[in-house]
């Protein structure tokens, strides 16, 4: 959740993830403008997957064995 948030504080002039993706979207038409909107989306998704996979991993170490699934 927070990725997407970060991606689309870039919509807001703000500093974010989003950056290559509105900027890839604002030249629509230009070369390698439909190339940086699809390098920033999957750079998003990446960092989220790799943000989930080491919360997965934090919790399997905080939680007690008898409390587990």
């Amino acid at each position: 959740m927070i990725m997407g948030i970060a991606a689309i504080a870039a919509y807001a002039a703000g500093p974010g993830l989003g950056n290559q993706i509105f900027g890839g979207l604002s030249r629509i038409g230009a070369t390698n403008a439909v190339s940086e909107a699809v390098a920033g989306t999957l750079g998003v998704v990446i960092l989220a997957i790799m943000f989930d996979i080491v919360l997965i991993v934090i919790g399997r170490f905080t939680t007690s064995r008898g409390i587990r699934a």
